[in-house]
């Protein structure tokens, strides 16, 4: 088989990267398979059916075509990339595999955010959207994620139902693909127009509506992403230009060459916006992953002065901020979270009167909620928000939105601005009224199949004993997503919790939680802890001792 594949290896896309890898690396490609899991695909480059290269992406667009055709009668699709490395060449690739398999394929010209993506797809009335992106990842994966016809990620029901028809695929150096031009040339494979592009910079100018003043001066990065000039050109129209941009960090990347990894939710990633920002007095600094799905800031005061907001706290600071400008509307309000965000952030919606709704972690869940409420005239969103920086405030995209926070951050900071008040400010008056509560993440990494074993002992060893006490915190309740139970421990009950089934499990403890979750696209446990207490450090240092490093 690996000969075969070497044959092709021009054909590839992949080459380059293969010939630079070692000889385990270039083995690995051939030992397993990718499989199109609950968040789509990420992998890194190479040859073999277990790495992204030109061969495998041609089998997930046959699977998806397939999929399609049994689903509608006329599909129809809409394709956007980012600035990864071989992001465009794998677009082009998809797009010729479903349009040669009578798959209607609209594609972007160029590089566009996730949140764009679902736009499109409800703008144009697709029946599904494909984004070649693989986040926040290291610059050497690319991947593929799926949407429906709603704008959402695909649900587990459909990923799995579209996960047989890719898997049942055994040849992928034997599918045909057609020839992008000559598709392009019979209108199988469209351009996308730029009046999409319009109508999404109207929505975002709508939701903001106006910048007061321009007090603030902010820093805009997109580190190598897709957020810019977009962003930049949605504030221009507002009559917004007290900002200026950090140039080499916002050039377009792949290789990402300014960071160690493109993640706004790595404080590390501001060391040049924060010295632009010190050159030319700016308090705020903006920053975006490269599919501008998520967002991150630090607020400056002067020199020597600056504070790092986490992924909990931007999303508290904009419950409360976006509740002060609804207000008036009088409308009852809802807010939308995942199961692991702040426990401050339910306490302070209900201090608030905001109706909250949980769910599972991952957006598409928060996706498929907002469509079962988008028949509701009578309620409005506050705000949808997860933990790992992703929020959306207006949900005409139904996937994260930097792109539209960033207006709205910069509204708000103008506010504040203007009453001679701080996000920081914010922050301190939020924690004095409703708890100091310290939020925590940790994702220790286990590779390998060894590593698959420990995160599963890990899960095991809560699930297989008794627990009333963790760390010193009496536990009062257990929440188990995979068995689909709520225990409580004072009163020894157990009844059923109504969201569906997932590996995760919660403790409920007086002052917080505390919650475990394998990751869904990395070789990592997700460990959560959302705590009104003193010393956070050392408890969580105490839960990896007791918890984590001892498993063998």
């Amino acid at each position: 088989m690996k000969s075969e594949w070497l044959d092709r290896i021009d054909e590839s896309l992949v080459k380059t990267f293969y010939e630079a890898q070692t000889e385990k690396e270039k083995e690995e490609g051939f030992k397993d398979e990718l499989t199109f899991g609950t968040a789509g695909i990420r992998s890194t480059f190479g040859l073999g059916p277990g790495r992204l290269n030109a061969f495998t992406i041609r089998k997930v667009a046959l699977g998806l075509a397939q999929y399609l055709n049994e689903k509608f009668s006329e599909p129809s699709i809409v394709i956007h990339f980012d600035t990864r490395l071989l992001s465009k060449a794998f677009s082009e690739e998809m797009a010729s595999v479903l349009a040669e398999n009578n798959v209607t394929t609209i594609l972007s010209e160029n590089y566009k955010s996730t949140p764009e993506l679902s736009f499109a797809v409800r703008h144009l009335k697709t029946d599904a959207g494909v984004m070649i992106t693989a986040s926040h990842n290291p610059k050497h994966y690319n991947g593929i994620k799926i949407y429906d016809q709603n704008g959402g990620q695909l649900l587990p029901d459909e990923s799995e139902r579209l996960s047989h028809y890719i898997n049942a695929i055994e040849y992928p150096l034997q599918i045909h693909r057609g020839d992008f031009n000559a598709l392009l040339q019979k209108n199988q494979i469209q351009y996308m127009s730029h009046e999409v592009t319009e109508a999404y910079k109207h929505e975002v100018k709508s939701l903001v509506d106006t910048i007061p003043e321009k007090e603030a001066k902010v820093v805009l990065t997109s580190l190598h992403g897709t957020s810019l000039p977009l962003a930049s050109e949605i504030l221009t129209e507002l009559n917004y230009d007290n900002f200026v941009i950090e140039k080499e960090q916002s050039m377009p990347d792949g290789n990402f060459p300014t960071v160690a990894i493109a993640n706004p939710e790595d404080e590390a990633v501001f060391e040049r916006g924060l010295k632009l920002a010190n050159d030319t007095d700016a308090q705020l600094i903006i920053a975006t992953d490269p599919d501008a799905d998520r967002l991150g800031f630090i607020e400056r005061y002067n020199d020597n002065e600056y504070r790092y907001f986490n992924g909990n706290e931007i999303g508290i600071l904009l419950t409360k901020l976006r509740f002060q400008d609804l207000a008036d509307e009088g409308k009852p309000l809802y807010m939308v979270k995942s199961i692991v965000t702040s426990e401050l952030a339910e306490r302070l919606a209900i201090a608030l009167d905001v109706e909250v709704k949980n769910v599972l972690t991952g957006f598409k869940y928060i996706s498929d909620l907002l469509e079962q409420e988008s028949s509701e005239q009578e309620k409005q969103l506050l705000l949808a928000f997860e933990e790992s920086h992703g929020y959306l405030a207006k949900p005409f995209s139904r996937d994260k939105d930097a792109i539209q926070m960033i207006p709205l951050l910069i509204k708000y900071k103008n506010l504040l601005a203007n009453n001679g008040m701080t996000f920081k400010d914010t922050m301190e008056d939020i924690y004095a009224h409703i708890g100091s509560y310290k939020d925590k993440t940790l994702s220790p990494s286990f590779e390998g199949a060894e590593g698959v074993e420990k995160i599963s002992k890990i899960m095991n060893q809560f699930r297989n004993k008794e627990v009333s006490t963790i760390c010193g915190l009496e536990v009062k309740q257990i929440e188990d997503y995979e068995l689909g139970t709520i225990k409580n421990i004072k009163e020894g009950t157990t009844e059923a919790l109504t969201l569906p089934k997932t590996n995760l499990i919660r403790f409920i403890f007086e002052n917080g939680f505390i919650a475990l979750r394998p990751s869904g696209t990395e070789p990592k446990i997700k460990l959560y802890f959302s705590l009104n207490i003193e010393h956070m450090t050392a408890l969580t240092d105490q839960f990896k001792d007791e918890f984590i490093n001892n498993i063998k």
